[in-house]
């Protein structure tokens, strides 16, 4: 009941009060000059401002209220509008990220072509990965069109991606290094000792046949050996040494490496034309 009456009240105090300003008002202006209001002078208009205020202080969160509706349309418009602002924000800072990782990659590539004096490439952008027990492959958007043949060496900033596979005019297929069926003769870089690097998926690299009597480093970088009937040219970074032991039985020492490469964010590479 409190909740109903309440409204009520309010509103008859509201005309309450009008009903006694406009009655003192009327009164006064029959007398004229010998009006109530005339005849009580400030004090007349002490009363009459005290009503006044108590009308306003009533009437004014009425007012607000009905004022508050007639404004909820451009207080929705306005809202959404600035939601599709902040929208429009998020994406463009997406691009910028992008592309400044971009240009950060390109950078590296062709700080790796001038020191490893590679005059003939073609920047492709990974489109799309296979992984699965199979084959571990990516896909880049040039092809044959742009000069790419098979078995040409594939390379990102941070050292050696693989070799293509397949070719298509605007698409080629490349095989990573961390594919089981991959096989990359590699250099130690201090002792300058040679071994094969095989790949094994999302584990360590394995480089095998390493004489054992090799002094290895940990961190150690293992290069390309560039040999001359391989696919590969020399000094590209494969990876890094991260545990060495002897199997059972061997008679050759075998390296487990970190990738140089982190084929997790592969984006931008190259590929090295070649006859």
């Amino acid at each position: 009941m409190a909740l109903y009456s309440r409204p009520r009240t309010t509103r008859l105090l509201v005309v309450s009060l009008i009903m006694l300003s406009l009655l003192t008002i009327t009164v006064d202006y029959r007398g004229g000059q010998t009006g109530p209001l005339e005849t009580m002078g400030k004090g007349a208009l002490s009363v009459v401002g005290a009503l006044q205020g108590a009308v306003s202080r009533v009437s004014r969160p009425i007012g607000n209220f009905f004022t508050g509706l007639a404004h909820v349309g451009s207080l929705r418009a306005e809202n959404d509008r600035l939601k599709q602002e902040l929208r429009q924000v998020q994406v463009h800072a997406k691009e910028v990220t992008t592309l400044t990782r971009q240009v950060a990659e390109l950078e590296k590539l062709l700080k790796l072509e001038h020191q490893l004096s590679l005059r003939r490439t073609v920047t492709a952008t990974v489109i799309g990965a296979s992984v699965s027990n199979f084959e571990w492959t990516v896909n880049l958007d040039k092809g044959s069109a742009d000069g790419i043949k098979v078995d040409m060496p594939v390379i990102s900033g941070d050292g050696l991606v693989g070799h293509v596979v397949t070719v298509a005019p605007y698409v080629s297929v490349v095989q990573l290094i961390i594919d089981p069926d991959s096989a990359v003769a590699g250099r130690l870089s201090s002792s300058g000792e040679t071994g094969l690097v095989i790949g094994q998926r999302n584990h360590p690299l394995t480089m095998d046949l390493v004489n054992p009597d090799a002094n290895v480093a940990a961190n150690e970088t293992v290069v390309t050996a560039g040999y001359q009937s391989g696919l590969y040219p020399p000094s590209i970074a494969i990876g890094f040494v991260s545990h060495i032991y002897t199997r059972p039985g061997s008679l050759t020492k075998t390296i487990e490496l970190t990738p140089a490469v982190d084929f997790s964010a592969l984006e931008v590479v190259a590929v090295i034309l070649r006859s």
